[in-house]
């Protein structure tokens, strides 16, 4: 049997890779497929080169891309070097990468760069494999390469053929969209040979924004296979720039395009580009032609730039597939599915669509490089719709205007996903499903910003933002799979369980659930949320699910309605005309249809005739008869139903369709007697609202009212005054029994009945049946004296002077003395009738003659009539601008002898300082001029303002107070408006104002503006600098204002070399200027900020800068520890995550020239988190060579651990091991005694925070919780535990340590081991601190060491309270049984108030400040109020200038801002604060010194005080509080010295905001410390006094607000000379 013919099957290779390409048929699918393989291999830049054929590269000419050749092409990235495994991958076909993180599924994308070349070079990782063809077969040829390795992966694509090169334009498009979703890439860049085409950056916010799932969200996709885990938001934005004057793309309408010969043609744009062979060019296009289309195609200047920002909403997706899911996915991908992957969708605003689509129209023809068919920014329901992204864009489309990105699987050849393969479509149809719930939570996100924003929006800009994000996800079908689009619409709509749908009605964005459709009938009266008609397309097509629909209204609608609110009239008659249309015709009511009623009734609210109208109160209504007499604005009884509510109803169907019944014309009346709305309807005021009423009743007399009615409405109106009269034409209101018909108007001074009234021949019978008379008597000289306006002013005085009393007191009471114009005054609003008097213009009182002298004039005037006018009225008339005859008569008559002597005793010139009465030049010209405006200094013109002429009387200027220069608001009002505009009118304004202001160089400008305003000036642009620039300028120098705080004074500390000159401007105006500018906010040299601005720029640069030396960069470093606790949280971060904190290294040792060994540090910087405080020398020995240590200086180890620095004991672990353990040894019994005798006293004196949790509270007799034990042999063992270490000689290993005690922690217990015979008593006190404190110094231990070596009575003879320390102990015990907070400490004796973050535990140097917070420990032992001088941490900056604003006012007596502590009760929240106490000054003990005075601070001595007060030291003192004032820009009329002479505890005290400092404390604790020590601690003291201003007690507000004042002046603290003296602070 002959054996079977076995053969391989051979593949043709080349046919094989051409088939797979055919497959990837859109345009630059090389770049896309490089791309996604670069970004799959980490890479953040990517570049595209075009290399030109040798001998054709521009060498510097012009760019014509319409034709440039190139024959290679270079793809590169700076992705991870190509390993063993990738070098394998590259040569197989179809074998994808395995990573389930890495986009790459089907291995063919390389092989993609075969549609163009036929040999590809990869160069990477010092190795080159080329790829080419022999015959039909591919070979695979390694190489190493010579060159040094980079960290560039190459791949070299040397043409089949000579081509054009793409079009830029189009290529930067394509690439814009490709990294949208990418991991990794953030450049790329294109070039042609060595000139740069174009660059196109990305970049992501990396501080997301987190949007929180609400409940009703379901985060589970259909099958459970998907969860979303989170959601934030990410803003990216992409930027393009194309360089060179280029041809970049193609117009907007298709511009020919010069067809090349076939070894020049473009291989990306040749129809067979992915087909089996290249096809060939059938045609040529002639030269003339060729030339006309270059010519023709628009091109980009050098340097446009184009920008598009969007936002990715970002889903974290967890994967939790079914097994046989998950092997199926994987038999499709050749790789498992992720656990976990992110889910991105793309949403772009208004804006940023509306500027794309503005760039499309006005780009010259080319549109906008964020649109098009390969586009990142998609165009609302049009063309180039949004798609799916899997790593790159496919061919399938979303369906709505937002691209989405995720663990898609596509189909091979990428142009969508795939619905069609069994676990693969079940997989996709999960991931939609994310895309549907990532969807309706950015459509939620979306319309809530609109929602949020639209009551500060006009509708005309809001409405628009949401029919854009609404039609922003409305969904079409999608291409080419239709599916896609309707699994993300289901998912948009079921992943909420809520009826909540926001969407856009007639008053914003609502939910559909609380909108209604429009109905005519409800229009006029419901302020229900409507769907606009306009708009019902865009609800058509959003086709809402059935649930989430817009409804019609509803009965509960009209009452919610009703509830909700007041109705108008107008809307109130639409609901009744409603409700009577639907129930009034027809029949009576049913019980349901009357229940309704009720309920409709009942919540019925109006407003009608201006008074509100419930319905539930009505039960009357007008019939026809009254309506047909009545007028409108006739007022109605409380339960009568206003006309205009049922003006359109029929009175018939009224009472059935409401339960009303008509009104009665006597309830009517009763009304408006009993309840006038207001004096226009008032019967017995309003004379025409009387005769109203009357014509009413005469018309209803007869055929409405009966004889019963008819005495009713005599007895309503008979004791009233409703009867209008007339006494000689003037108008008056009687009772009916006062009135008179007019037959009885003998003397026609009577009150007679108006004749109008009488015209009605049926009113004189109803008024005789009221009570009118036609009999009268002679009424009295009051009411003839009131009957006419021709009588004379004398006459009427003359009758007066005899007349009596009562009736001269009612006369002069009344205006009746008529004026021009008939107007009527009170005798004290006239003038005497003088010539004077009337050439001013003023009222006079009506008489022919005036002669002062006589009786009558004499009496006018003492019952108030005025001889001449007040200062207050005359200067109003002087500075008239229409009347210029009484303005000189005014001004005249000021100036004369007459008001000399007011004008020096009540002219106040702020009252009149607007008013421009004085005459005066301004800019050359003769005017009017404000009284604040005008000077009698001519030189203050400079500036603007006006200056008297030579001619004006010297005399007048002493006389109206003239001014001879400006106030300071007046300069800041010239400076603000009109700054100087180069450095000779600055020099000359600045120097001007020096001189102007005071002798002293430094006071200089001091007078004219306050602290406040000074700092409003430093803020403003007045400082004239020469703008810098590296091209020297021609012409004229130009200059730029700029403001004083961004300037600094020459001064030699400074030459030109000095590399401040490189970071600051620096100005010089000369000595005078330069005074006020410092005032102003110049500074002498750059401070903490400026400097730590800069150092955090570049840290390496500042100390290069600074010439590398360590001990210059120190120096700086103390400047920033100094004022950092001023400058704001984000800084304290960014100093924390800067390489700004020098460290020191140990370095190795070396033989010097001594013969000994040397060891010398070296220094670095380092993070925060990189270098450690030294609190522990011994381990500082041992670990030296392997940290960074902080310089070994208080300031600087403080402002260290300040920056979250640890401190080197907290690194170090200690293991203890005991051997032969010896038990109840005398040793360790005596040592517990002695623990738990004593330990209570040490731990007295400590905060809480320096203990380790629980350690406070330990129970050390409990031996539950503690004992002590002793061995013979005691092995301790430390090591380093510090992630930052170095390697060094003892790295992380554990060294052994000579130690005789330990603490351990043994099964939960606090062992304290002692070695046998003797355990040292150093030993046994840091072993205990190391048990307590997180980290602890020298003195901590060395005290307790003392402590428990010294017996109890000794310690008391010492000082110690040991008693009642012992009792609070235990009392603290309890407290924390019954868990009860603690207090944290005991309240401090009286002693000076420190800086508030001093270090605890060490003793202050002598050099140094003191560092304890002795303010801090009253917070625990006082109780709060809440309801007084509350501080919220949010608001504490409105805190510090509510008590700016109190302390910058002038201080007084009577300032009752906050009142006595005393009284609000504080002072029982005062207890044992002795060093701040106001009631141990009473304010009656205090006498003020006269003459004693320290500048503008008061001095004040107790009363009965023989020795006077100390001179010298008032004076000291009194500067030292002076310029504290200054420090915090308090005015120093609030401060006060005051000398007690018993109590040298008392430090000071708050009372009534104004401050009092203790001379006596004082003299007691720094008249011989350094001045710099007595700055620093009396700055604590005044920002504790001032907290006391917005918070009267000691409590956690206090707290608060001290230590915000006291850190915010701190820099300015640190500018005094005293304190920088002090602190030894080097100057350059």
């Amino acid at each position: 049997m002959c054996e079977p013919e076995v053969t391989a099957v051979e593949v043709n290779q080349r046919d094989l890779v051409d088939k797979v390409l055919a497959r990837y048929p859109e345009e630059f699918t090389v770049f896309r497929e490089l791309l996604q393989n670069a970004d799959d291999a980490g890479a953040q830049n990517f570049a595209i080169e075009f290399q030109s054929p040798p001998g054709c590269a521009s060498n510097g000419t012009k760019l014509d891309l319409s034709s440039a050749k190139v024959y290679k092409w270079l793809v590169k990235n700076d992705g991870a070097q190509f390993q063993d495994t990738d070098w394998k991958r590259l040569t197989k076909i179809a074998e994808g990468n395995p990573d389930e993180r890495k986009i790459g599924a089907f291995g063919v994308g390389f092989f993609s760069v075969f549609s163009v070349t036929d040999k590809p070079i990869v160069k990477s990782n010092g190795k080159m494999v080329s790829i080419y063809y022999d015959g039909d077969q591919l070979f695979v040829k390694k190489e190493q390469l010579s060159c040094d390795r980079d960290k560039w992966t190459v791949i070299e694509i040397e043409l089949k053929q000579e081509s054009t090169i793409p079009r830029i334009f189009e290529l930067t498009r394509f690439l814009v969209t490709s990294i949208t979703f990418l991991t990794h890439i953030q450049s790329v860049t294109i070039s042609l040979d060595d000139t740069e085409l174009s660059c196109l950056t990305k970049t992501r916010n990396k501080a997301s924004q987190p949007i929180a799932i609400s409940e009703h969200m379901v985060r589970k996709s259909r099958s459970g296979t998907m969860t979303i885990d989170s959601v934030e938001l990410i803003s990216q934005e992409v930027k393009v720039i194309f360089f060179e004057d280029a041809l970049v793309g193609g117009p907007k309408t298709l511009v020919p395009r010069v067809e090349q010969e076939e070894g020049e043609r473009n291989p990306t744009k040749s129809k067979g580009f992915f087909s089996e062979k290249m096809s060939k060019s059938n045609g040529r296009m002639a030269a003339s032609k060729i030339a006309a289309t270059a010519s023709e195609a628009p091109s980009l200047k050098s340097g446009a730039q184009f920008s598009a920002k969007c936002s990715i909403y970002s889903a974290k997706v967890i994967v939790s597939a079914k097994s046989s899911l998950e092997k199926g996915v994987e038999s499709a991908t050749k790789k498992k599915p992720p656990k976990d992957f992110p889910f991105e969708m793309v949403f772009f605003s208004k804006d940023e669509h509306d500027k794309q689509t503005q760039e499309e129209v006005s780009n010259s023809g080319f549109g906008s490089v964020f649109r098009g068919p390969q586009g990142l920014c998609p165009r609302l329901e049009a063309e180039h719709a949004a798609r799916i992204f899997i790593g790159q864009s496919t061919a399938q489309t979303t369906g709505m205007a937002c691209h989405m990105s995720g663990r898609f699987i596509p189909t091979v050849e990428r142009g969508s996903i795939d619905l069609a393969n069994g676990h693969v479509s079940r997989w996709n149809e999960e991931l939609l499903y994310i895309g549907g719930f990532l969807a309706r939570m950015a459509y939620d996100y979306e319309m809530n910003k609109v929602r949020d924003a639209w009551p500060t929006w006009q509708k005309t800009d809001a409405e628009p933002l949401a029919m854009y994000a609404i039609k922003s996800f409305v969904f079409h079908p999608s291409t080419p799979d239709p599916k896609v689009s309707r699994i993300i619409k289901d998912a948009f709509f079921t992943c909420s369980t809520s009826d909540k749908f926001p969407f856009i009605c007639d008053q914003g964005i609502r939910h559909t659930k609380d909108i209604r459709l429009y109905h005519h009938h409800f229009a006029p009266f419901m302020r229900t949320p409507v769907f606009p008609v306009e708009l019902r397309p865009i609800l058509t097509s959003m086709t809402l699910p059935e649930h989430l629909r817009v409804g019609p209204y509803t009965f509960k609608d009209v009452v919610k309605e009703l509830d909700s609110r007041w109705l108008s009239e107008s809307e109130m008659a639409a609901c009744l005309r409603w409700w009577s249309n639907s129930f009034g015709s027809q029949g009576p009511l049913d019980e349901q249809q009357r229940k309704w009623r009720n309920e409709l009734l009942k919540a019925g609210r109006t407003h009608s005739g201006g008074k509100e109208v419930r319905l539930s109160s009505i039960s009357k209504f007008i019939d026809g008869r009254m309506l047909g007499v009545r007028r409108p604005d006739d007022p109605l009884p409380d339960d009568t139903i206003p006309p205009p509510l049922i003006q359109s109803l029929s009175s018939s169907s009224i009472p059935e369709a409401f339960g009303w019944q008509e009104m009665p014309v006597i309830h009517w009346l009763r009304y408006i007697k009993d309840c006038p709305p207001d004096q226009a309807h008032d019967i017995t005021r309003a004379p025409t609202f009387a005769q109203h009423v009357l014509s009413v009743l005469s018309t209803l007399w007869h055929t409405s009212l009966d004889d019963n009615s008819r005495s009713e409405v005599r007895e309503i109106l008979q004791d009233i005054a409703c009867i209008p009269t007339t006494i000689s034409t003037v108008p008056y209101m009687m009772r009916a029994q006062e009135a008179y018909l007019p037959e009885a108007d003998v003397f026609r001074d009577l009150p007679v009945v108006r004749q109008e009234l009488l015209l009605d021949f049926r009113m004189e019978q109803v008024l005789q049946y009221l009570g009118v008379q036609k009999r009268c008597d002679i009424e009295t000289f009051i009411a003839k004296a009131m009957s006419g306006d021709k009588w004379n002013a004398m006459d009427l005085a003359r009758y007066l002077i005899t007349s009596a009393q009562e009736h001269v007191t009612r006369v002069m009471e009344m205006k009746l003395f008529p004026c021009d114009g008939g107007e009527r005054r009170h005798i004290s609003e006239l003038f005497a009738s003088t010539e004077i008097n009337k050439a001013l213009r003023l009222p006079v009182i009506n008489c022919d003659y005036w002669d002062s002298n006589t009786q009558e004039a004499l009496f006018l005037i003492r019952k108030g009539l005025h001889e001449y006018p007040t200062i207050e009225e005359l200067i109003p008339i002087a500075s008239s601008d229409t009347d210029r005859a009484a303005r000189h008569a005014a001004f005249t008559f000021l100036c004369g002898p007459f008001y000399e002597t007011l004008l020096e005793k009540q002219f106040d010139p702020l009252k009149f300082s607007s008013h421009p009465f004085i005459p005066g030049v301004r800019n050359g010209r003769a005017c009017q001029i404000p009284h604040g405006e005008v000077f009698s200094d001519p030189n203050w013109k400079v500036f603007g303002f006006g200056h008297l002429t030579d001619q004006f009387n010297k005399k007048n200027i002493a006389k109206l107070k003239i001014r001879d220069r400006p106030t300071a608001e007046k300069l800041f009002q010239v400076l603000e408006s009109t700054p100087p505009k180069d450095p000779e009118t600055a020099e000359r304004w600045f120097r001007f104002l020096a001189e102007k202001g005071g002798k002293r160089s430094h006071d200089a400008g001091a007078f004219f503006f306050s602290a406040g305003e000074f700092e409003r000036i430093a803020d403003l642009k007045i400082v004239p600098v020469e703008v810098s620039s590296e091209e020297p300028q021609s012409g004229k120098t130009p200059y730029e204002v700029v403001s004083p705080r961004e300037c600094f004074l020459k001064s030699e500390s400074y030459p030109e070399a000095h590399f401040y000159q490189q970071l600051f401007k620096f100005v010089d105006f000369g000595r005078s200027a330069n005074a006020f500018l410092k005032a102003c906010g110049v500074k002498e040299r750059p401070e903490c900020i400026d400097v730590l601005k800069v150092l955090l720029r570049c840290p390496k640069t500042f100390l290069k800068l600074a010439g590398d030396d360590h001990e210059r960069y120190l120096t700086e470093l103390r400047l920033i520890a100094v004022g950092h606790k001023s400058l704001p949280r984000k800084i304290h971060e960014e100093m924390r995550n800067a390489s700004i904190f020098l460290g020191y290294r140990r370095g190795k040792s070396n033989m010097g020239r001594d013969g000994y060994t040397h060891e010398a540090d070296e220094f670095e910087l380092c993070k925060a988190e990189e270098v450690l405080v030294a609190d522990d020398m011994e381990s500082r020995r041992t670990f030296g060579d392997s940290i960074f240590i902080a310089p070994q200086e208080e300031l600087l180890e403080k402002f260290y651990s300040e920056m979250q620095v640890k401190s080197l004991s907290s690194c170090i672990k200690y293991t203890v091991d005991p051997d032969k353990e010896m038990l109840n040894t005398p040793n360790a019994l005596a040592l517990r005694k002695s623990i738990i005798e004593k330990i209570p006293i040490f731990l007295h004196e400590f905060d809480e925070p320096r203990f380790i949790k629980g350690m406070r509270v330990l129970r050390w007799h409990d031996e539950s919780q503690f004992f002590v034990r002793a061995c013979r042999k005691l092995d301790v063992t430390k090591r380093l535990d510090f992630a930052h270490a170095t390697t060094g000689p003892q790295g992380q290993k554990a060294h052994p340590t000579e130690l005789s005690a330990e603490t351990q922690i043994k099964d939960g217990v606090n062992v304290l081991w002692i070695k046998e015979p003797k355990a040292d008593s150093y030993d046994i006190a840091a072993a205990l601190c190391r048990l307590l404190f997180s980290t602890y110094k020298k003195n901590d231990v060395l005290s307790l060491m003392t402590i428990l070596d010294t017996e109890i009575d000794v310690l008391k003879r010492r000082g110690y309270d040991v008693e009642r320390i012992l009792s609070e102990y235990r009392e603290n015990l309890e407290k924390a049984e019954n868990g009860e907070n603690l207090p944290n400490g005991t309240p401090p004796g009286p002693v000076q108030a420190p800086p508030p973050d001093a270090p605890q535990g060490d003793e202050p140097p002598c050099a140094k400040p003191a560092a304890t917070n002795k303010f801090a420990k009253l917070l625990h032992w006082l109780r709060k109020d809440p309801k007084l001088g509350e501080v919220k941490l949010s608001e504490i900056e409105n805190s510090i200038e509510k008590v700016k604003n109190v302390m910058q006012e002038e201080g007084g007596k009577d300032d009752k801002h906050i009142s006595n502590r005393e009284q609000v009760g504080g002072g029982k929240k005062q207890k044992n604060v002795g060093y701040c106490d106001e009631k141990k000054v009473a304010e009656t003990d205090l006498e003020e010194c006269e003459g004693q005075h320290v500048g503008q601070v008061k001095v004040w001595k107790r009363k009965g005080t023989v020795l006077g007060v100390p001179s010298k030291e008032r004076e000291a003192f009194g500067k030292i509080i002076s310029e504290l004032a200054q420090v915090f820009g308090i005015n120093q009329t609030r401060c006060h010295v005051f000398f007690h002479g018993e109590d040298s505890n008392l430090m000071g005290f708050n009372r009534n905001d104004q401050i009092f400092f203790g001379l006596e404390h004082y003299m007691q604790n720094h008249k011989d410390a350094p001045a710099g020590k007595a700055y620093i601690d009396w700055y604590y003291i005044m920002a504790h006094e001032m907290a006391h201003v917005h918070t009267p007690y000691h409590d956690e507000h206090h707290e608060l607000l001290f230590q915000a004042l006291a850190t915010r002046y701190l820099t300015e603290l640190h500018g005094l000379p005293a304190v920088r003296e002090f602190f030894k602070c080097a100057s350059y």
